[in-house]
This record gives structure tokens, C-alpha cells and sequence, in this order.
């Protein structure tokens, strides 16, 4: 509630301070998912991962170095990056099906549930101004991204 009322009464200080905090976020994750990423490097996806890993890192440099840009930035950002994400992933998947990985199909719905969520907020914050939506979207693809990793890695833990 103190949050809320902070970011009622300073909406500028919020969106910077939500900026910054998206942005260590993805920065994290990206260098997280770079040095995991480097460490199996005979898995299949290899390059995806990479790829992926790298976006999140972009994502996460331009949230922290530009955090006034605002609202709206973080948005075209962050769809920007869940088209580059989703499309990454998708291609991950179907590296994993080549590799007779089990759960390959929960990298490619990843995929597609981020390329589902990049045009919505985009038409849902420049149309109706929608602030709550960048929270949904990002706890969204993170369930999703989560919980696709998990399959994949269970389905490749020996028996």
C-alpha cells in the first residue's frame, strides 16, 4: 500500500524506479542464462540460448542506462523483446525435438504465448494507456519461460 501510494503521488519517480528495476532484472537474468547457457554447451539450442541470453541483456542495458525514458519505452522494450524472445524460443523447441527431447513443445508454447503478449501490450498501452498491463505481461512470460525450462531440464535428468 505504501508502494502504491508512492507511485500515486510521484508517478515519474515510480516509472523510473520500475525501469530500473525491470532492467536489473533482465540484466541479470541475461548474464544468469549467458553463463548457464556457456556451461552445456552441447545441448541443443545452443545458439538460441545465446541469442536469447543476449536480448535480455540488451533489454536490461537500455532499462538501466535510459531509466527517464519513461513508460512507454519500457513498453516498445519490452515488446521488442518478448518478439525476439518468442521467436528464440520457438526455434529452441524444435532444436530440442530434433534431439528427441520430451518436452520440447513447452519451449515452442513459451514462444508463442510471448509472441502472443508483445502485440497486445503494445496496442493495449498505446491505445488505452494501461499501466497495470506491463506487471501482467511480465510475471506471464516468466511463469511461461519458467516453467518450460523446468520441463525441458526434467525430461533430460537421466532415470
Amino acid at each position: 500500500m505504501t508502494f502504491g501510494a508512492f507511485a500515486l503521488l510521484l508517478p515519474a519517480l515510480a516509472i523510473v524506479a520500475v525501469n530500473l528495476l525491470l532492467g536489473w532484472l533482465f540484466l541479470g537474468a541475461g548474464v544468469l542464462g549467458l553463463a548457464t547457457t556457456m556451461m552445456a554447451r552441447q545441448a541443443p539450442g545452443f545458439w538460441w540460448a545465446v541469442a536469447s541470453a543476449l536480448a535480455s541483456i540488451v533489454a536490461g542495458v537500455v532499462l538501466t542506462v535510459w531509466p527517464m525514458k519513461g513508460f512507454y519505452a519500457v513498453t516498445l522494450v519490452l515488446a521488442g523483446f518478448l518478439v525476439f524472445n518468442g521467436l528464440m524460443m520457438i526455434l529452441f523447441g524444435l532444436d530440442h525435438r530434433r534431439q528427441l527431447s520430451r518436452q520440447w513443445r513447452w519451449l515452442v508454447v513459451n514462444g508463442v504465448v510471448d509472441l502472443f503478449l508483445a502485440p497486445l501490450i503494445l496496442v493495449v498501452t498505446f491505445v488505452a494507456a494501461a499501466i497495470w498491463l506491463l506487471p501482467e505481461v511480465i510475471g506471464i512470460d516468466l511463469v511461461f519461460g519458467g516453467w518450460s525450462l523446468v520441463a525441458v531440464a526434467g525430461a533430460a535428468r537421466p532415470k
